[in-house]
């Protein structure tokens, strides 16, 4: 049945406004990640940090690259349906109070282009290793045991209480330094109101956009240092900001339409791929998201555990205990990616035999982004998705090895309910409209049982597919025509011939299994 409790209004979004896609609210059903007309949607798509507000360490390189429209057409011609749009509490509460709407009307524009393009937006409140202003000043010197620390993201300095503790860090971690978990600990206290400032921004930032199903929903906080306490107390204390974090969220909403809260375990998930999370008790909001990183086999303290499905298994179980969808709000891998290829096709297929998404982590990044520049990077080029030379940023162009993984073929929406899904096709049960991306230039040529009105679009790097189910059915073999189901198959470069051309499939009949 359809979890309708908190949703006041729906407002699908009509598909010529979309590229084609529908982007209609979401919500959760039955722990499943749903939109508003019943359908199971994988979120599958990229981090974009490109409206972060980075402290500037090196003056004479750029701390993000420009958005615009031309990133949003690259990403889908990749079939990116999600982006989570890296934004600063910093940008937006510059001042005690303030609510910065020169900033606002820049997430705003982001949004709506990727609406444009047939992609949701995650709004991600980032931070790392708490704000910009908690760094090791210049000419300031360490103890020989530990490092300097970098300027970073997050919260505005006007809320950084670090009660004089040093900025440096143990073994370059930038969480490892007892100015930033001072800082945390103080939010999670409350001192001078620093954490109802933030609360209450979120109030006022879901206000503006209360109306817009093309906003998937929000991240409560970005990989959060547990400050102070032990492990079950840091988690604690989480969870309490969360309850006032969602119940802020949903008083803004008010007159408009509930979004997808998105709350993640603390930054050591991201290092160690588990962790203590919050208490179940403090997380009963009908749509919350588990969000954890899952780095193994990537960036993990310890590559060889968990591995990459191992780490899946580990957070969907930690889903399981709240009764919550799960999705990955970053993945990636950053060194070389033809060694890297295997590892990210296997993550692909668990995202796929758990019936999830994730977004790769990330599209782009300059030679002045902190995590370049702490990692004395700023004469090398960029890893990623889209690499630049450093210190120049003339861009090198989308590895292969990574572009094609992230652009398989896979079911933005399936009716009903997803019963199967792997590199060869899949199967689900439900009534609605199915919409499915495949890459490459080559027409698909999928064989649907249990579909009618089949109709294949070729668009800007790929391919279109939809159609309309009435009960059980199946769309098999994903790639290019004839499939060979292969995880990797199909091209992630652009689509050759006229993008918008379609073509009707025919009809499938019957019913079929996974």
């Amino acid at each position: 049945m359809l979890c309708t409790g908190t949703v006041l209004h729906a407002a699908p979004a009509t598909a010529d406004e979309s590229n084609g896609w529908t982007l209609p609210q979401l919500t959760v059903t039955n722990g499943t990640l749903t939109d508003v007309t019943g359908r199971t949607v994988l979120l599958r798509g990229m981090n974009v940090n490109q409206l972060n507000d980075y402290a500037r360490n090196d003056p004479n390189l750029p701390t993000v690259a420009p958005l615009d429209d031309t990133d949003f057409a690259q990403m889908a011609a990749l079939g990116v349906d999600v982006v989570r749009l890296n934004i600063a509490w910093s940008a937006l509460e510059p001042t005690p109070g303030a609510f910065d709407e020169g900033y606002v009307a820049r997430i705003r524009s982001a949004v709506n282009q990727a609406k444009a393009h047939g992609i949701y937006t995650v709004l991600d409140m980032h931070q790392d290793a708490w704000g910009k202003t908690v760094g090791t000043p210049a000419g300031a010197t360490c103890p020989s045991f530990m490092s300097r620390g970098y300027g970073w993201d997050g919260a505005p300095g006007w809320a950084t209480i670090t009660d004089g503790n040093t900025t440096c860090n143990i073994g370059h971690l930038r969480e490892a330094s007892p100015a930033v978990a001072d800082a945390f600990q103080h939010f999670y206290d409350n001192t001078d109101g620093i954490q109802d400032h933030l609360v209450a921004t979120w109030a006022r930032l879901a206000a503006e956009f209360k109306d817009e199903p093309a906003v998937a929903g929000y991240d409560l906080m970005n990989e959060p240092n547990p400050g102070l306490r032990d492990p079950f107390t840091a988690a604690a204390q989480l969870g309490r900001y969360y309850q006032r974090a969602i119940a802020a969220i949903r008083q803004g909403e008010r007159g408009g339409m509930a979004h997808l809260a998105m709350f993640e375990p603390s930054a050591i998930w991201s290092a160690l791929g588990l962790d203590a999370t919050p208490p179940t008790q403090d997380i009963t909001d009908p749509l919350a998201v588990f969000a954890p990183h899952l780095y193994s086999e990537s960036i993990n303290v310890d590559n060889s555990f968990p591995t990459i499905e191992q780490g899946f298994d580990l957070a969907e179980a930690a889903a399981a205990r709240y009764r919550v969808p799960l999705w990955t709000g970053e993945w990636g891998w950053f060194g070389d990616p033809a060694a890297d290829e295997s590892k990210v096709n296997r993550f692909v297929d668990q995202e796929n035999a758990h019936r999830m998404g994730g977004a790769w982590w990330s599209w782009k990044q300059t030679c002045g982004d902190p995590h370049v520049v702490a990692g004395g990077n700023t004469d090398k080029p960029t890893g990623n998705i889209n690499p630049v030379s450093c210190p120049s940023g003339t861009p090198l162009g989308q590895p292969a090895a990574y572009a094609a993984p992230l652009a398989r073929a896979y079911p933005r929406a399936a009716p009903g309910t997803l019963t199967s899904l792997a590199a060869d096709g899949f199967a689900g049960e439900g009534r609605g409209r199915l919409e499915a991306w495949y890459p490459g230039g080559q027409r698909p040529d999928p064989q649907a049982t249990g579909v009618t009105g089949l109709v294949v679009t070729q668009v800007a790097g790929g391919w279109q597919v939809t159609g309309t189910t009435n009960g059980r059915y199946s769309l098999g073999k994903p790639g290019t025509a004839g499939g060979t189901g292969s995880a990797s198959s199909g091209s992630a470069g652009s689509a050759t011939g006229s993008a918008g051309s379609s073509e009707s499939a025919g009809s499938g009949t019957g019913s079929s299994g996974s």
